[in-house]
């Protein structure tokens, strides 16, 4: 019998920082990543913002990305297809911070659909205090990704990206295109 795991309730970790009277747990606070000086918005409700997605090549220095600044942006991202040479060796970077409380278990969650298969990979980026700063996340961390070659892996590739946490709250989920090329150029 599997048991429904239990999320206990939320506990605003930044106002329990700033009212903090035990300089002890002040520190202690601080250490884990909290900002005494963080400043909520107030006129964006979301838990974590993603600013901005890119590709980052080993031997291309042409950088493909995608910013987020307008839901615009957004709906834009089906509309221009990341390009990747056959066999370039590549990574992802993720820009984002977190606002408004504490986001348990941040990961990624990147469906690539084939003619043939789904492949699902699934990064974790960790657990993460609210700040006014952006972070940049890139991975693989321990080497390259190598994009899949010959004319049978040639073409477009729809995909999913899903950003979502330990919670289960999906922060941003979008639908895109990757394009295997023969050059770049194309």
């Amino acid at each position: 019998m599997e048991e429904k795991r239990v999320v206990p309730a939320a506990i605003d970790a930044q106002e329990k920082l700033k009212g903090e009277t035990d300089e002890a747990l002040r520190k202690y606070l601080i250490s884990l990543g909290m900002d005494p000086d963080y400043v909520a918005p107030k006129d964006d409700p979301r838990r974590v913002v993603i600013s901005e997605f890119a590709i980052i090549f080993k031997e291309h220095d042409q950088i493909q990305k995608w910013v987020f600044n307008t839901p615009d942006d957004l709906k834009n991202v089906k509309k221009n297809p990341l390009v990747i040479k056959e066999k370039a060796e590549y990574k992802f970077r993720v820009t984002f911070r977190v606002q408004h409380n504490v986001v348990l278990g941040l990961q990624l969650i990147n469906t690539v659909f084939s003619k043939v298969k789904e492949v699902k990979d699934t990064q974790m980026f960790g657990s993460y205090a609210p700040s006014n700063n952006f972070k940049a996340f890139e991975f693989p961390t321990d080497g390259w990704h190598e994009a899949p070659h010959g004319v049978a892996f040639r073409g477009d590739y729809k995909a999913r990206m899903q950003f979502t946490d330990d919670d289960g709250a999906d922060h941003l989920t979008f639908d895109y295109v990757i394009k295997i090329a023969k050059d770049w150029k194309e």
